[in-house]
């Protein structure tokens, strides 16, 4: 558990420094791409849920819809601007959870309670840039510690390295 802690605090303190601050991400696709992950609200499997993708202007690229099964596939066209913020809106739940991808390196992300905390405290911090999202992780984590969660990866699929822009 330390080195989990160690690590991410590493991560977090080598990933805010990357990039300039003030920049979002404005990588877009080559060609179309699809990410698949899961839907977890608070640790459980969302089974019937609506997901919507956007990119960074805001605009609706995918959808999807959950029917019985926590999984969900989304394509992304050619031309998407990055970041996109996936949306999962859960049946019977008032909370819509979110996600941010950051690049075309990542094909696997989780949307869950842990992910929203990350993408709502970037927006708060100035925006989805890979700095704030470096930022967010590492206090989506410790609030998760201090609200007795696991603390662990649940959200974070795939390789951070990747996702928040690799280290430099």
């Amino acid at each position: 558990m330390k080195s989990l802690f160690a690590f991410l605090i590493a991560l977090t303190l080598t990933l805010s420094g990357c990039g300039e601050p003030s920049r979002t991400s404005s990588s877009t696709l080559a060609s179309e791409s699809v990410i698949t992950g899961l839907v977890l609200y608070d640790d459980n499997p969302v089974t019937k849920a609506s997901i919507e993708a956007t990119d960074r202007n805001g605009k609706a690229i995918a959808n999807a819809t959950l029917n019985g099964d926590a999984h969900y596939r989304l394509k992304l066209p050619a031309g998407t601007a990055f970041p996109v913020v996936l949306t999962a809106k859960p049946e019977g739940e008032a909370q819509a959870l979110k996600a941010a991808v950051t690049s075309d390196l990542v094909s696997e992300q989780d949307i869950s309670s842990v992910t929203t905390i990350v993408v709502d405290t970037a927006m708060s911090l100035g925006g989805l840039t890979e700095s704030n999202l470096a930022k967010a992780a590492g206090a989506a984590i410790s609030q998760r510690r201090s609200t007795g969660g696991s603390g662990g990866s649940a959200g974070f699929k795939g390789d951070p390295t990747k996702q928040y822009g690799g280290w430099h």
